[in-house]
């Protein structure tokens, strides 16, 4: 048909010359409205009618945005101007994480919020609500603060190293970054910390014990440079547990240290003999070759006798059940004073010191002593 035709040709046309959608429509329609009957043109009304109305209807539904949620104009949306927001939030990130840290520590907590901390946390543990803790519900309890530990630990790596690593932003934080970042957490000015970034008299003695601790632990993390920590690296010295470098590292000195035929695999002998390891004062040798043992045939997933990298990583993995279990159990030992296998609140008060020290309340603290 030949309107057909001129409705063809006005299309290309239009395309051709980039034309906007509502003018292309209006001289579709117009084409439509000159060439078609009376009652199809009414047709055609009714059918574009009904079907904006559906439209309208999905959008309303669906709550989908007709306008565009970006920014507009007026915002500085330049290339420097988004990297200035950008370190804005991540200092603003990395701050709120070093806050929390040198508030929330548990040690020094006065004894009615000690009381408070650990009646709150008793209540959640108890997740059948019977006013008794169960070496299920105890080490469930540990297993889920020890992954938000992990999880948290991760994400404050990234916001504190990138607000770190400022001067200069190079991708890696020097000593001198850090060290400055350390002190302004703590309080101090910026003239301060130039006429005592190498001498600390005059700092409290918890703080130049921190320092030295810090240097000790940068020193282990720094694989290529003395000087200087990748984030991976960053990672390893602020929170080792969470590395999967330094667990590597354990691995490995634990086959070299007991490895004795050299094969890179760990007999059960090799790894209960009590001359390689070394025996806790409270245990005597036979004991603690009897606890290896077992401990053996735990990571023995396969069965074949013989401790593999694989077997001996996944087993010394935080976030390994066993290692809730086994807290549990050393919890529940300490505290269940009449010896029937549960704790109540009475139990757990009563040995507030080692549950304040223990991943059931302080994972994060738990887990820097143990590294």
């Amino acid at each position: 048909m030949t309107w057909k035709r001129n409705l063809e040709k006005c299309v290309r046309r239009c395309v051709r010359d980039r034309m906007e959608l509502v003018p292309l429509l209006r001289m579709v329609l117009n084409k439509l409205a000159s060439k078609m009957k009376l009652h199809v043109r009414l047709r055609v009304w009714v059918a574009l009618a009904t079907a904006y109305v559906l439209f309208m209807g999905l959008v309303h539904l669906l709550q989908i945005p007709l306008r565009s949620n970006t920014l507009h104009s007026h915002y500085d949306m330049s290339a420097e101007g988004v990297m200035k927001r950008h370190r804005a939030l991540v200092k603003k990130e990395a701050d709120k994480y070093a806050k929390a840290e040198l508030q929330k520590s548990t040690a020094k907590m006065e004894k009615s919020k000690q009381v408070e901390l650990l009646t709150d946390i008793f209540k959640k543990a108890d997740t059948n609500v019977n006013g008794q803790l169960e070496l299920q519900e105890l080490s469930s309890w540990i297993s889920i603060k020890t992954k938000e530990h992990l999880t948290l630990a991760l994400r404050e790596n990234f916001f504190m190293f990138t607000a770190i690593d400022q001067n200069p932003r190079n991708g890696v934080v020097s000593w001198d970054e850090y060290h400055y970042y350390f002190l302004k957490q703590h309080g101090y000015d910026d003239e301060f910390i130039k006429d005592h970034m190498y001498n600390h008299k005059g700092m409290p003695r918890e703080i130049k014990e921190t320092i030295m601790r810090d240097k000790a632990a940068w020193s282990e993390a720094a694989r290529d440079n003395p000087d200087q920590l990748t984030i991976d690296e960053f990672l390893a010295f602020r929170h080792p547990e969470s590395s999967h470098v330094t667990i590597l590292n354990i691995v490995e000195e634990i086959i070299a240290r007991l490895d004795i035929d050299g094969d890179s695999k760990l007999t059960e002998e090799e790894f209960s003999d009590p001359d390689t390891n070394q025996v806790p004062e409270d245990m005597t040798p036979n004991e603690y070759k009897q606890e290896r043992i077992q401990e053996f045939k735990t990571i023995d997933e396969d069965e074949s006798g013989s401790l593999d990298r694989r077997e001996l990583l996944r087993y010394i993995d935080p976030r390994n059940v066993h290692h809730a279990e086994k807290e549990a159990l050393t919890l529940l030992a300490t505290a269940d004073s009449n010896q029937d296998g549960v704790l109540t609140l009475a139990e757990v008060l009563d040995q507030s010191h080692v549950f304040m020290a223990s991943k059931m309340v302080d994972a994060a603290r738990s887990f820097h002593d143990e590294f």
